[in-house]
């Protein structure tokens, strides 16, 4: 009888880990072209609604690490197939949402790129290399989140 109560422990820890784990990723489609659920202009140059600064070190509002483990991320980025939700890239023209990425200087988000301990947000992705625009196709809403929240207290009375 204790043996019974025992295996049905771990058929529901085992149950619970699996299914926090199928909820707490996202699975983002990266598209050049068509139809999506957001198009993303990412630029360097001129004007964007949201401006990104990338970092290798200090401070930072978001910081990100890529992962070669599936199971640990909190983004998987596809290229083909079907996902959670899907995102055009471009680098001009009409979009939902225009990113103006930076090197150095001031931006509305900073993200910092782990290489090692902790990170914030963890991405996989089904290409060796994982762009700067990719991980805004990941993170745009915690972005737009965190611009809204800074401007928000920027102006706060």
């Amino acid at each position: 009888m204790k043996n019974i109560a025992i295996k049905r422990l771990a058929v529901l820890v085992l149950f619970t880990t699996v299914l926090i784990n199928a909820y707490s990723q996202e699975t983002v489609v990266i598209k050049e072209s068509g139809i999506a659920d957001i198009t993303i202009v990412v630029k360097d140059t001129g004007f964007g609604d949201i401006g990104v600064l990338f970092k290798d070190s200090g401070f930072a509002d978001i910081s990100v690490g890529i992962t070669n483990n599936k199971r640990n991320a909190h983004f998987i980025l596809k290229h083909t197939g079907f996902g959670d939700r899907s995102v055009v890239l471009k680098s001009w023209g009409i979009a939902d949402i225009s990113i103006l990425t930076k090197d150095f200087g001031f931006a509305d988000v900073s993200i910092l790129i782990t290489k090692t301990g902790f990170a914030d947000y963890l991405i996989y992705s089904d290409k060796e290399e994982v762009t700067n625009a990719e991980i805004i196709a990941a993170l745009v809403e915690v972005i737009k989140a965190k611009a809204k929240d800074k401007r928000r207290k920027a102006f706060a009375v």
